[in-house]
């Protein structure tokens, strides 16, 4: 009885690999991506709070001198 011999067929190898490398740089690209809109987000709200503590500030000084 001889043990069965055990062939490889590495035809398909590169294509795995450049698969699975595509694949990483499909989902490190997201995660960037996401990472800057989140940041741009966070900065955009920081803004809109400052106009909005200046547009008080302002009304607050106009209804202070008087002007309707």
């Amino acid at each position: 009885m001889s043990e069965p011999r055990i062939t490889r067929n590495e035809d398909g190898g590169p294509l795995v690999e450049e698969s699975l490398l595509l694949g990483l740089a499909v989902v490190t690209v997201s995660i960037v991506i996401a990472v800057i809109l989140q940041a741009t987000g966070w900065a955009q709200g920081i803004v809109e709070q400052l106009f909005q503590i200046l547009n008080d500030s302002w009304n607050d000084l106009a209804h202070l001198l008087g002007t309707p």
